[in-house]
């Protein structure tokens, strides 16, 4: 089991993001979601709606728990910085 991490942009589209995140979730029962900016964080919420509902209709209980983490991103320059990313992590079972 591999746990998958998902990095969503502000441009990301929330429909393909809940996608992605039901198939790592079936496939291995857990997923990391990351995401940096007010956009991004709100495309995630989207996809974790669309994605949690579609679980809860299909017999799963799932726990879901947002926290800080620190990400190495490069910018234009290809300069490193380091950014405060929110990570959420969904782990689902079957009822």
């Amino acid at each position: 089991m591999s746990i998958q991490v998902l990095k969503v942009s502000g441009n990301s589209n929330a429909n393909a993001v809940a996608q992605a995140i039901i198939e790592y979730v079936l496939k291995d029962s857990i997923v990391n979601i990351d995401c940096i900016g007010i956009k991004a964080s709100y495309a995630v919420t989207k996809a974790l709606i669309q994605a949690t509902e579609y679980l809860v209709k299909n017999g799963f209980r799932f726990n879901l728990r947002p926290y800080y983490i620190k990400v190495q991103v490069s910018d234009q320059d290809e300069e490193q910085n380091v950014k405060t990313a929110i990570r959420w992590t969904l782990i689902a079972k079957e009822k």
